[in-house]
């Protein structure tokens, strides 16, 4: 991202929205503005270097690119420009108390399946119960850990401690 000029850095974001969509042609359906107004948006030219985006185009194309799937370059940079880390919502909602219930149930996990091993071991062998619990305990350690990792996927902005704003 070019951060001595940030408009350039929004402009060039926003042209790879629009290729991301198919180009000007379909960014433009997609909006309230025709196919020449859509290219000057992108355009670093002489002529439209002070040209930009409306809020409400870029929220057109934004929302039909999150609606195919994807993830919106300019909005990505907007959030970068401001010091913040685009990330989805899901992440952002997982904090503080989500996340203490995590620790406490990967931590249990964690433990079960510690204490299964060392109570298999204990005897010195490991028969073919043992080795089921064992199984069934660390199948419930990531469980615990893969329904943590999926709170922490999916958008939102969170601040970034020592980001430029």
């Amino acid at each position: 991202m070019n951060v001595r000029n940030p408009y350039t850095a929004i402009k060039a974001a926003f042209d790879a929205d629009v290729d991301r969509l198919g180009g000007v042609v379909v960014a433009a359906s997609k909006s309230r503005v025709g196919q020449a107004l859509i290219s000057r948006y992108s355009s670093i030219s002489e002529q439209n270097i002070t040209t930009h985006v409306p809020a409400d185009v870029l929220l057109d194309i934004t929302m039909e690119i999150v609606r195919r799937g994807g993830t919106p370059e300019t909005l990505q940079v907007l959030a970068d420009l401001a010091g913040f880390k685009l990330v989805p919502r899901e992440a952002a909602e997982a904090d503080g108390d989500s996340l203490i219930r995590h620790l406490a149930d990967t931590t249990r996990a964690q433990a079960k399946l510690s204490t299964t091993i060392a109570d298999a071991l204990a005897d010195g062998r490991i028969d073919p119960r043992e080795k089921a619990a064992i199984d069934a305990a660390a199948a419930a350690e990531e469980k615990e850990l893969a329904e943590l990792r999926n709170d922490l996927k999916p958008a939102t902005v969170t601040p970034i401690r020592g980001s430029a704003a």
